[in-house]
């Protein structure tokens, strides 16, 4: 092949990748027909593997003449509106079942969430529902849970396709792929080609730094460019605000934001106020009252809200169905809650955390 035909060759390449990443960000941002997860309607639904597994466990029979008891460990603590709110899941799921309910805080500290966990083995816990902040510190209190017939469901255990997760009779995910891509495809609507930073946590939660490498992923695919990341070091808006001050102190040319949760985004908002950039779009993850909020006081550009009553309410369905032995092998190893894109023009169809919590508690078994 001659020097010409070579250059040729390549010229013809570069151009192919291009238009099929420009492609696959025009088709992504393309309005959606019949969109099924509730996504804004410029964002196509979201095409990954999450997709192929079930959204909820089969509802089970109550079964009477015995008692059982659920914990749940809120890995933060009451402040932390999304983690209570699950918890508050399992508690009301828990209720409509018939279950008992204990609740503990791990306060964001992995040997805090061990001790709990013993804590619960101790007073009798039947069953446990946990989101990990290390998984292997857990490894074993997870195998005297087993030796003593203790039903252990885990949210956000793994991330990948096999969704194996041993120690654990099942888990639910709460879709940080799908989190990650809807945050994305939404990022490049809006800053078509940006300069984009990703803000995360400072403790080593497995499902968060997944969701940092997904937004990657996905960037790429988009055509948007990570130029950096910080972690929030608090779990909250002044934590956020610190991570965002940092980025642009670095990056001084940023286009957008991509923060793990509600207290990120709006911090990452007062930092970019305070520095005189009102331009910076800032996508958060949780849809809490807070990220709600902001969303509607238009100091961020899209909050991704999670299902964190049925993230509780599977967790309490799952045990118990377990427990009573109704489900058996059938029982679903995993189930993924559909995340949901909120912007201002379909705000008004937020979900109301409150309002399912109340409807379970009225006795209506969650799905």
């Amino acid at each position: 092949m001659t020097v010409l035909c070579r250059r040729t060759v390549g010229i013809v390449a570069t151009v192919s990748l291009l238009v099929a990443t420009a492609l696959f960000a025009a088709l992504a941002a393309a309005p959606a027909q019949g969109a099924s997860q509730g996504t804004a309607a410029t964002v196509k639904p979201y095409p990954g593997f999450e997709k192929q597994y079930r959204s909820s466990f089969p509802i089970p029979k109550k079964v009477t003449g015995k008692t059982y008891t659920i914990g749940c460990q809120n890995p933060v603590g009451q402040g932390n509106e999304t983690t209570t709110t699950f918890c508050k899941g399992v508690q009301a799921q828990a209720g409509a079942l018939g279950m008992k309910y204990i609740g503990l805080d791990d306060g964001l500290s992995i040997d805090k969430q061990v001790s709990n966990f013993n804590q619960l083995l101790a007073r009798g816990a039947n069953a446990i529902a946990l989101y990990p902040l290390a998984p292997n510190a857990l490894r074993a209190s997870l195998a005297k849970a087993k030796r003593q017939g203790v039903t252990v469901i885990g949210f956000n255990v793994t991330f990948t396709k096999s969704a194996k997760a041993p120690g654990y009779d099942a888990q639910i995910w709460e879709g940080r792929d799908a989190e990650a891509y809807l945050s994305v495809a939404e990022m490049a609507r809006i800053a078509p080609r940006g300069k984009v930073v990703i803000v995360g946590i400072g403790a080593p939660v497995p499902a968060i730094k997944y969701l940092a490498q997904r937004y990657r992923f996905w960037a790429k695919k988009f055509g948007l460019q990570v130029v950096g990341e910080q972690d929030n070091p608090t779990d909250d808006i002044p934590g956020g605000r610190q991570a965002m001050s940092g980025l642009l102190g670095k990056y001084s040319d940023i286009d957008g934001v991509l923060a793990y949760n509600d207290e990120s985004a709006v911090g990452s908002y007062t930092a970019a106020r305070s520095a005189g950039r009102n331009d910076i779009k800032i996508i958060g993850i949780n849809g809490s009252s807070l990220g709600i909020s902001a969303l509607d006081a238009d100091h961020v550009a899209a909050i991704i809200q999670v299902d964190a009553v049925n993230q509780g309410a599977q967790a309490a369905t799952g045990a118990y169905d377990i427990l009573t032995k109704q489900g058996g092998k059938r029982l679903p190893k995993v189930v993924v809650m559909r995340p949901k894109l909120l912007t201002k023009d379909n705000l008004d169809s937020a979900t109301s955390w409150a309002d399912q919590l109340a409807k379970i508690k009225g006795g209506s078994l969650t799905r």
